[in-house]
């Protein structure tokens, strides 16, 4: 039986006290591309931006078009290990880049994996819907022959197939299977659909999987419905911050083990303990906002990805891989996306940020 609990820190200052670790889990760096199809459905509502995609001639296909967080991976890991620290707690760091396994192979020239394991997100197509896992603590002699089959899954998705990399992958006792958000919807993907596949994903795999994701990003209504999930399966919760931008995981887990390999076995055992930070209580849409300008703004630390322009790619017609948009605009970007920008500058380092907090809290639903 899962024996999991979950702690708020504004409620209990001293939640990591008599713990040893806190682990941090899901968080993703440069090398997780993002996809943008969304983006017109947003950029409809603002008259500028909306004008210009009209007349871009041929029409921008934002099927291929995507993002790269702006932090790299050692940046990626100083920022959750300086947060854990900050706890008085020992930091293990779990970088999950989506379907990409080279930031926590890189890391590894200065860190061990018992401490910063090599980690992936996979992506999983199944039953008409998408599903994210975490795979967590790959195998050094194997790494990357794992990840090549389950990069062939999602492009040939076989159901059989994923019970069978699950089932091996479950077999290695020192790696971590995690159900990622299990009620977040992949674009494109209704509702109606996922309803359908995440009870049938969970009755042909949930034995292989150790934990259900309390994720960090998410409203407080959908983890609490991950909590009534994962006790309905049997399986405990587990924290996830998805941090794509520069807040830190805003929910950790609390642990004695001194290794990734011991937390994996206390989490396959059914034992867990969330924590989730103050910046979780935050109104989601101001997080967002600052999240937004935090993939916006410029890193003069990273001279080849200063600016968002130089972070957002997109494959032409005939191109085999994605061109920045820096390059495809000859390093100049239109108005209208200048003014965009400006406009999210505005609104997240102004008076306006704090009138929407005050707004965007009014009836936000939040644990204690």
């Amino acid at each position: 039986m899962a024996q999991d609990q979950v702690r708020f820190m504004w409620a209990d200052p001293a939640a990591g006290r008599g713990f040893r670790t806190g682990v941090s889990l899901h968080g993703h760096t440069l090398h997780s591309k993002e996809c943008l199809s969304f983006l017109p459905t947003y950029l409809s509502a603002v008259p500028g931006a909306a004008w210009f995609l009209r007349s871009r001639r041929p029409a921008v296909d934002f099927a291929r078009a995507w993002w790269t967080p702006p932090l790299a991976p050692a940046a990626a890991l100083e920022l959750e290990r300086e947060q854990v620290a900050s706890l008085d707690l020992t930091p293990l760091v779990s970088l999950t880049d989506h379907d990409d396994i080279e930031a926590g192979i890189g890391l590894q020239a200065a860190w061990d994996r018992a401490e910063t394991p090599v980690s992936v997100e996979w992506t999983v197509p199944y039953a008409g819907s998408i599903f994210h896992l975490g795979i967590h603590n790959l195998p050094a002699r194997n790494d990357r022959a794992w990840m090549a089959a389950m990069e062939d899954y999602t492009l040939r998705p076989a159901e059989a197939g994923l019970r069978e990399l699950l089932a091996g992958l479950a077999a290695l006792p020192d790696v971590l299977v995690v159900l990622n958000h299990p009620f977040w919807l992949e674009e494109g993907i209704t509702e109606a659909v996922h309803a359908r596949a995440l009870p049938q994903i969970l009755a042909d795999c949930n034995q292989w999987f150790h934990a259900f994701e309390l994720n960090g990003t998410r409203p407080w209504k959908e983890n609490r419905d991950a909590i009534e999930l994962a006790a309905r399966y049997g399986r405990p919760v587990i924290s996830g911050g998805d941090r794509h931008a520069c807040e830190p995981s805003a929910c950790i887990n609390l642990t004695d083990a001194a290794s990734f390999a011991e937390f994996t076995a206390e989490i396959r055992a059914g034992r867990s303990e969330v924590v989730f930070l103050p910046q979780y209580r935050e109104p989601l849409a101001v997080r967002i906002l600052q999240a937004v300008w935090d993939i916006l703004r410029p890193y003069p630390e990273y001279p080849e990805r200063e600016r968002w322009t130089d972070r957002v790619f997109y494959r032409p017609e005939g191109y085999d891989r994605g061109v920045p948009l820096s390059a495809l605009w000859n390093g100049s970007t239109p108005w209208p996306l200048r003014g965009l920008a400006g406009l999210v500058e505005l609104a997240a380092t102004t008076r306006l940020r704090t009138a929407l907090r005050l707004v965007a809290a009014r009836g936000s639903e939040m644990p204690v």
